[in-house]
């Protein structure tokens, strides 16, 4: 593992004075972030993207709110929609010394602590704040670090993109290929394996848990690689920070998951999802259709919770 003064990252919430040198061009910033204030704009008054499904997930998922409160909620999320679009661009040049302005790691021991004992880890992360920052996660230790990618139909387009998002070591494997590439992996060091978890199935399944007091269709295969392989189960929290700059903490659900189901490792996953949206719920990606096929079941009503 890389030594202490080698790591971008220590465990502290606060950056060290060495990495908090600006590196970064400030007008650079500054024209990503009028750029981004800019699209906010067009999705606030000229396209309001997939708004009826951003309303009928929030109703879903905060039936108690009003009229009122469900339309700030919409803008502050098509803020932050806004800012995926551009942080990608914004720090796809971004030196190393610098990426700790954007992404901190406040707890990275966790994960330390398992490779040491030699064991695998599944990452389970969402649709939440901006995954694409996990990039830098092979930064933290010399272990591998393995994720999933969607390629883009334009070859030269696929490869840059590809060199952009591995450039500090993170291996992609096309989608197609995750689950059985996952399965299959072996090397002689532990590895993380990178999952976005909170994908609506293609189809209505067999799988259903409690989410949002609602039984919903999931997908459960980052439970059967972790089931499989044996591995540990981290689930990512993810905090905002400030403008384009995030937070990450690792929550170890499950150390051996061969000792339980695809279920019950699926349902402590989502009971941190929806704790991490009802802390700041416009980070989450409502233009999603995630109950596209309904649900089973309307559970009883709980204590609303204020989210605005």
């Amino acid at each position: 593992m890389r030594s202490a003064q080698s790591m971008p990252w220590k465990e502290k919430r606060w950056l060290t004075a060495s990495l908090s040198r600006i590196g970064v061009s400030s007008v650079s910033i500054l024209f990503w972030r009028v750029t981004s204030h800019f699209i906010y704009l067009v999705f606030r008054h000229i396209w309001p993207y997939r708004k009826k499904v951003i309303l009928k997930n929030l109703t879903i998922c905060f039936p108690n709110l009003s009229n009122a409160e469900k339309a700030r909620l919409t803008n502050k999320y098509y803020r932050h929609l806004a800012n995926l679009i551009v942080e990608p661009l914004m720090v796809r040049n971004i030196a190393q010394k610098d990426l700790a302005k954007f992404v901190s790691y406040g707890n990275p021991s966790v994960i330390h602590q398992l490779l040491s004992k030699k064991k695998d880890v599944v990452l389970l992360v969402s649709h939440y704040g901006n995954w694409e920052y996990l990039f830098s996660m092979p930064l933290l230790t010399n272990s591998n670090v393995l994720a999933a990618y969607s390629p883009v139909s334009n070859g030269m387009l696929n490869e840059k993109l590809k060199r952009l998002r591995s450039r500090f070591g993170i291996k992609l494997i096309p989608k197609a290929n995750w689950y059985r590439s996952a399965i299959s992996w072996c090397d002689n060091k532990p590895a993380i394996f990178v999952n976005i978890a909170d994908q609506r199935p293609p189809v209505a399944g067999k799988n259903v848990i409690e989410f949002f007091n609602r039984e919903t269709y999931i997908q459960s295969g980052a439970a059967r690689i972790a089931i499989k392989r044996n591995s540990a189960v981290v689930y990512l929290d993810v905090q905002k920070r400030g403008a384009h700059k995030y937070n990450f903490r690792f929550n170890l659900l499950v150390e051996e998951a061969g000792k339980m189901g695809e279920t019950e490792i699926m349902k402590l996953y989502y009971t941190e999802l929806e704790k991490n949206i009802k802390r700041q719920p416009e980070l989450w990606l409502w233009s999603h259709n995630r109950w596209k096929f309904g649900f089973s079941t309307t559970l009883p009503s709980k204590k609303p919770i204020n989210v605005v």
